[in-house]
C-alpha cells in the first residue's frame, strides 16, 4: 500500500493551465560581458554618421591638396620692354614674378613663357613676337645640338 507521499497529487483541471517553470542547468561557457544585442537601426545610424564624418574628411584633405591655382596673365608688354632694353633673364624674371627660387630650376617656367612669345603672341590683336638675341646660325646650331642630345 502507498503512504500518502507516495501518492502522486493531480491538480483539477479548470482549463487554465500554468506553465511550467524551465529549470535548465546552466552551461559551463562563459557568457560575454555584453547586454543584450543592440538593434539594428541602433547600429545603423552611428556607422552612417562615421561614414559621413569619413567621407568630408576625405573631401577636406583633397579640396587643401588640390587648390585651384589661378592662372596669372603673362606680362609680354613688360618683358618686351627690358628684353630690349637688354636685361637678364633672372632680372626680368624677378621683376614680372616669375621666378621660383625654391625650384630646382627657378627659371623653366619663365624661359618657357619665352620660348612661346619667340613664336609670337597675340598682344592688342597682333601678332608680336620677341627677338633672339643671338643670330639665325647660332640659334640653328643649338637647335641641332639639342635634337641630336635628344636621341
Amino acid at each position: 500500500m502507498k503512504t500518502p507521499s507516495e501518492t502522486t497529487v493531480v491538480p483539477a483541471v479548470d482549463g487554465k493551465e500554468e506553465p511550467q517553470p524551465n529549470l535548465t542547468v546552466p552551461s559551463e561557457k562563459k557568457v560575454s560581458g555584453r547586454k543584450t544585442p543592440k538593434t539594428v537601426t541602433k547600429k545603423l545610424a552611428p556607422k552612417k554618421a562615421r561614414k559621413a564624418a569619413k567621407k568630408a574628411a576625405r573631401k577636406k584633405a583633397a579640396k587643401s591638396a588640390t587648390k585651384k591655382l589661378n592662372r596669372r596673365e603673362f606680362p609680354y608688354q613688360r618683358v618686351l620692354k627690358m628684353w630690349k632694353a637688354g636685361k637678364t633673364l633672372k632680372t626680368i624674371a624677378r621683376a614680372v614674378g616669375r621666378y621660383q627660387k625654391d625650384a630646382p630650376d627657378p627659371l623653366h617656367s619663365f624661359r618657357v613663357s619665352l620660348t612661346r612669345f619667340h613664336r609670337g603672341v597675340k598682344i592688342g590683336g597682333k601678332i608680336v613676337k620677341l627677338p633672339h638675341r643671338v643670330s639665325r646660325k647660332t640659334l640653328k646650331l643649338a637647335t641641332k645640338a639639342g635634337k641630336k642630345a635628344a636621341q
